[in-house]
């Protein structure tokens, strides 16, 4: 069986299978007999065994027994132990934003669904995987967890399997003709694929015999040697590898396996450069996948000029050390868990470990600087996508570097994660590392008035707004006090907000007018102070007058896409509909509604599009279209289980009162009940195509198969550039802003992956009949 499986981690699924799945047939039956019967079944065994290839398979193969959905977490990655249950919410979509526990929010999010729960990796966070797992079992009977790691979590009720390794051959038949053993038939589908033309023939079998029997059968040992075919014939492999089985160096262990997998990665070390061996080291730096840009800035130095890193990091995939790991057309890279472990044995032995995470920190911190200046333009949807893919690089790095950072590095890092935090909705997490930092480090010194309005606007969405409002009174004096004005009408804005969740709208209405006037225009291009307008026109909207809560709410819309931004322009346009809708002008609010909700989907803001679908729902209710009103409000309450917040203060109860009370008049307990239910089954695309007025999906096809990412107009860019114009060009054929041109080139390229207006260019070919 082969261990290779996509790196691209997407969020919960299952990782595809790039090689072919050998063996383990008996395995595959055993495990999902005791799925069946069993609710946590833990598989072990040492490091490149086979555990995750077989949890994988195991999970794909029982997903139609769990119409709660089958989840897979990847916990290598993982170095906070308090972030476990963060971890699996982010698996599950539920990308919190309430103050309630992470864990609670599991608990009760799985309390009434069928689930399978895939925990991979678990071995370093043992105590925390086991209390998790049997707290949730304990809160959810439908729940099943399935876990891999190198030793039993010793929980109740635990189901183990030592995965074993993969059948070897027996020497005595090197030569017999048949069915060849797992162990062979992996040696030889890895091999063929390593060098084009190669086949297991009477010359070269007996080799292969004993180069299987030899690496005991373990997948990744295997794999190692079948690589090395691309520079050395069967015996030759053969050979040197054999005086290496007794020579394993470094970490000792008494299970004979552990020294064959370290003897046989020891051995692909030793065929490596010195500067493979170099880079080798250094890239186990990255706790997740990384990009060229990442290692050539990361790991170079006077001995590794970052010119020389791309042929070396090529020569380090050839050999099958990194696998590619690519995420919507991204290339990106990633080293299998026990290579990674084995290059910080060796990053450690030289004495660097901690100078490269500084590095490493400092690159990640130059990105965020740049993220947080651009994120309220053209950029925020590339730049959230580039979040996406770090986040656990630098949550990894946060560990470390929580209080050795330098003041201002850590500082600017921190400004920027709240943004990047807030945009993707994981409040949770942001909360988290605002409480270590306020806990490791001194933030009374100049310059960390920004840091605490983020914070302070963190435990404001969270409803702890007497932490938050102390830590604004403090963040105001600071910034006076350094004559900061941006900073300044950013608190003050965060100020108005609190107010807003207090309940004091006149009070919040005053502080977010004056918001302006103390920041002086200076702070428009942060993305959190182009929400002023929007949480002014929630104001209005609570007092009751709407025509000021369209005006607000329109202009921060308008300056939203002025900017070339969609987080902020589509929730103005939310409230703009909200308002309209309440004023009675259903047509214009449901078409304002549903160009939110198509962004919220496209950016996967998941508070956004809870709050567009029960927004939808009120308009629909006006209409007379109860049933289905009401069937979107099941769907918008099973996604709020993720976030927690009414986001727009203690108000927005007093919104649903207003449909909820008059469905629930007009199909009285039974019907209503019955559409609730039903909507609450929905899966969120199909609720969201629904309040779009969009055609269902094909039965059984999944919600991305076949579907465009582009938007009518990001298509007829595409169109534009792909025949060669420019931006000012598309513009003026148009008539419409070269800024609002750039935006939607900026969409293109990140929503296809892309890079390049070729790439473009070449992808409108290929959608052209």
């Amino acid at each position: 069986m082969a261990l290779n499986v996509t790196l691209e981690r997407q969020t919960g699924r299952l990782p595809a299978e790039f090689t072919s799945f050998v063996g383990r047939e008996t395995e595959l039956d055993q495990v999902g007999r005791l799925i069946d019967g069993h609710r946590l079944v833990t598989l072990t065994g040492p490091g490149g065994v086979g555990k995750t290839r077989l949890a994988v398979r195991t999970a794909a193969r029982a997903r139609d027994a769990f119409d709660g959905g089958v989840y897979f977490v990847a916990l290598s990655g993982l170095t906070e132990p308090s972030l476990l249950a963060q971890a699996v919410c982010d698996a599950l979509g539920l990308a919190e934003q309430g103050g309630e526990p992470a864990a609670s929010r599991l608990a009760d999010h799985l309390a009434d669904r069928r689930v399978l729960l895939v925990l991979d990796t678990c071995e370093h966070l043992l105590d925390e995987c086991a209390a998790l797992a049997e707290a949730l079992l304990q809160s959810a009977p439908g729940l099943r967890v399935l876990v891999t790691s190198r030793q039993p979590l010793d929980v109740l009720g635990e189901q183990t399997i030592a995965v074993a390794p993969l059948g070897r051959p027996d020497p005595g038949r090197a030569g017999a003709p048949g069915e060849e053993c797992d162990s062979v038939k992996l040696f030889t589908e890895r091999a063929a694929a390593a060098v084009q033309g190669w086949t297991l023939h009477h010359g070269n079998r007996e080799a292969v015999v004993r180069l299987c029997d030899r690496l005991d059968g373990i997948p990744l040992a295997i794999e190692l040697a079948a690589v090395q075919l691309r520079t050395f014939s069967a015996d030759q492999v053969l050979s040197r590898l054999g005086s290496r089985l007794f020579q394993a160096r470094g970490m000792r262990t008494s299970v004979p396996r552990h020294q064959t997998l370290r003897a046989a990665i020891d051995w692909s070390h030793a065929l490596c450069s010195p500067g493979e061996r170099l880079l080798w080291a250094r890239l186990s730096v990255f706790a997740g996948d990384f990009e060229l840009d990442a290692a050539e800035h990361v790991c170079s130095a006077d001995d590794l000029p970052a010119e020389h890193v791309v042929e070396l990091l090529t020569g380090l995939v050839d050999k099958s050390i990194v696998q590619r790991a690519d995420r919507g057309g991204q290339v990106r890279y990633r080293m299998l868990d026990s290579l990674r472990e084995y290059g910080v044995e060796r990053l450690a032995a030289q004495g660097g470990e901690a100078l490269l995470r500084r590095r490493c920190f400092d690159w990640y911190t130059g990105r965020l600087r740049t993220a947080r200046a651009e994120l309220a333009g053209a950029g925020q949807a590339g730049w959230l996508a580039w979040f996406g893919c770090e986040r656990a690089n630098i949550r990894a790095l946060l560990g470390h570097v929580m209080a050795t950072a330098e003041t201002a590095t850590i500082r600017d890092a921190m400004e920027a994660l709240g943004r990047l935090w807030m945009l993707h909705g994981m409040a949770g997490e942001c909360r988290h590392w605002i409480d270590r930092l306020l806990e490791v480090r001194d933030t009374t010194g100049e310059g960390w008035s920004g840091f605490l309005g983020v914070a302070a606007l963190t435990m404001t969405l969270q409803d702890d707004l007497a932490a938050a409002g102390a830590l604004l009174d403090r963040a105001l004096v600071q910034a006076r006090a350094e004559g900061d004005a941006d900073t300044a009408g950013m608190v003050v804005a965060c100020q108005g907000v609190a107010a807003l969740f207090a309940g004091d709208v006149d009070l919040a209405l005053q502080l977010l007018g004056a918001a302006d006037e103390v920041g002086a225009g200076v702070a428009g291009d942060d993305v959190l102070f182009l929400l002023v307008e929007v949480f002014r026109g929630v104001a209005y909207l609570f007092k009751g007058d709407y025509p000021a809560a369209v005006a607000h709410a329109g202009q921060g819309a308008r300056t939203g896409e002025e900017h070339g931004e969609l987080w902020v322009r589509s929730y103005g346009m939310l409230v703009c509909g909200l308002a309209l809708w309440l004023a009675g002008d259903l047509a214009a609010s449901i078409e304002r509604l549903r160009r939110s909700l198509r962004i919220k989907r496209d950016l996967g803001d998941e508070l956004g599009m809870t709050l567009g679908l029960e927004a939808v729902a009120g308009c629909l209710c006006s209409g007379g279209e109860y049933v289905r009103a009401v069937r979107l409000l099941g769907a918008a309450d099973r996604m709020r289980e993720s976030t927690q917040t009414a986001w727009f203060g203690p108000h927005h109860a007093m919104l649903r009162e207003i449909h909820t009370g008059r469905a629930a008049e007009a199909l009285g307990e039974r019907r209503y009940r019955a559409a609730f239910e039903e909507g609450g089954r929905l899966a969120p695309a199909q609720a969201i195509r629904d309040a779009l007025g969009e055609a269902p999906a094909p039965d059984g096809a999944e919600d991305a198969a076949g579907a465009c990412p582009l938007t009518d107009r990001e298509l007829q860019v595409a169109a534009l550039v792909a025949e060669g114009l420019s931006n000012r060009d598309i513009a003026e054929r148009l008539t419409i802003a070269k800024r609002t041109a750039d935006s939607h080139v900026e969409h293109i390229l990140a929503k296809l992956g892309f890079s390049s207006r070729a790439q473009i260019a070449v992808w409108i070919t290929e959608q052209s009949p």
